[in-house]
């Protein structure tokens, strides 16, 4: 079943003067969260048993998919004044069992946010599992040690702030628990699988498990799944197997939101604009999952081409965009996109092609939302995701979140524009599949 967003009473296109507002503070929110109070840095330094925590035991131990390999509990925001804003009764760090894009085990780590706030709707308190968008590929870009300190250090010595705590500070407010995975390889040993489907799926799905074995929901209180750009990817990825992967759990509904459903699509958008070293991400991560291709990849890349993969392999996204614009026809040896290059691969073109969205559809309802004017991921692309899905017979609603147009199309004010305004639509929407 197919719902517009526009035929839900309660459900509006955004206007301008809400655009407006939504920005203001959330922007005002952001200042807090990357400066502090008085200019001061938020997080306290993070401590060697934090840091000793992410490395997993060798080998790892015999269980499940989602069964806690350890936890341990945690200050959001280094304990700071600042902490008040994270309406979180207790927080706590946890490293689960998953499994990687060939299904071999995988340690990941997480985070789980139990509220302050009273669930006021119907049943057994909610859970949500919420996947961050791009933060960047190294450890330190991790979502939990972003919940943890604030601000993180990257291998560059950028700082990184938390970009999503709006997000999950919405979500306990409103008496929801909060699950976040790091996804495979942010913070744990090995690279970050950007934009593979598959592998996210497994680590939302696992990070939801972990939660409920915890004992922060019950084993059959509603689910939901939230998430936007990667995050949506991810999300996508989640709904799509949730019920091969994880029969077990009681999802409710996921949000989608201005998901990558079109790998090569997106990555050919990014080229030359704010978020260039995405593409980096997704190399290095396409290369950790399929290392047959490596001699491939590095020789279409000149000598800047082999430092880009390098650099941004432990960068955050702060960083990426000190590097922004620059096209990567200026990192191949024959002068082309690297996207370009990698098409021209018939073996990597089908495995970028089986990172995309679309089969098999959800079996739950979807909440797919997308900025008609995002300049990173194409709203034609999510537009074709929703034909594949609702062709399949998926239960999906559609969230046109239609802005004015902002500034030239340079690869970041749109999508991030996107992110801000799909907040109340998502909350609401999942708020109402709990109680249905």
């Amino acid at each position: 079943m197919i719902h517009n967003i526009t035929d839900i009473p309660r459900r509006v296109r955004m206007n301008r003067r809400r655009f407006r507002a939504v920005t203001a503070a959330a922007v005002t929110l952001a200042a807090v969260a990357m400066f502090g109070s008085a200019g001061q840095v938020v997080a306290e330094p993070a401590t060697a048993a934090a840091a000793d925590f992410y490395l997993p035991p060798n080998p790892l131990p015999a269980g499940n998919s989602g069964d806690l390999i350890r936890s341990e509990p945690f200050r959001p925001l280094g304990g700071s004044p600042l902490a008040a804003l994270v309406p979180a009764a207790s927080a706590t760090r946890i490293m689960y069992l998953s499994s990687d894009t060939v299904g071999a085990p995988v340690a990941v780590t997480g985070t789980i946010l139990e509220p302050t706030a009273t669930w006021s709707g119907s049943g057994p308190r909610p859970l949500v599992s919420y996947t961050f968008g791009t933060i960047g590929a190294g450890d330190n870009c991790a979502p939990s040690k972003l919940i943890a300190d604030g601000i993180t250090i990257d291998g560059a010595g950028t700082p990184m702030p938390n970009l999503y705590i709006l997000d999950v500070v919405s979500l306990l407010a409103r008496g929801i628990t909060v699950v976040v995975t790091d996804y495979e390889g942010l913070g744990t040993p090995g690279a970050h699988t950007y934009l593979q489907p598959v592998p996210e799926a497994h680590a939302v799905l696992d990070a939801t498990r972990a939660a409920i074995r915890f004992g922060a929901a019950t084993p059959h209180a509603p689910v939901g799944i939230w998430g936007y750009s990667q995050g949506g990817s991810a999300a996508g990825g989640a709904a799509q197997l949730a019920r091969s992967y994880a029969p077990d759990l009681n999802l409710a509904g996921t949000v989608v939101g201005a998901p990558p459903a079109n790998v090569a699509s997106t990555l050919s958008n990014l080229d030359g604009k704010a978020l260039t070293d995405a593409i980096g991400f997704f190399l290095n991560g396409l290369l950790a999952s399929h290392p047959e291709f490596t001699d491939a990849v590095t020789t279409m890349l000149n000598s800047t081409g082999i430092d880009f993969l390098h650099r941004t392999a432990t960068e955050c996204d702060v960083n990426a965009l000190l590097h922004a614009y620059q096209p990567t026809s200026s990192l191949t040896v024959s002068g082309r996109p690297i996207t370009d290059e990698l098409q021209a691969n018939s073996a990597i073109r089908a495995v970028l092609d089986s990172f995309n969205l679309g089969t098999p559809a959800p079996a739950d309802p979807v909440l797919l939302a997308q900025n008609i004017n995002d300049d990173v991921t194409p709203a034609a692309d999510t537009y074709a995701l929703e034909n594949a899905w609702r062709g399949a017979g998926a239960d999906v609603t559609v969230a046109h979140l239609d802005t004015p147009p902002l500034l030239p199309q340079l690869g970041a004010a749109g999508h991030a524009a996107g992110l801000l305004l799909d907040n109340p639509t998502a909350v609401q929407w999942l708020i109402d599949r709990f109680n249905h």
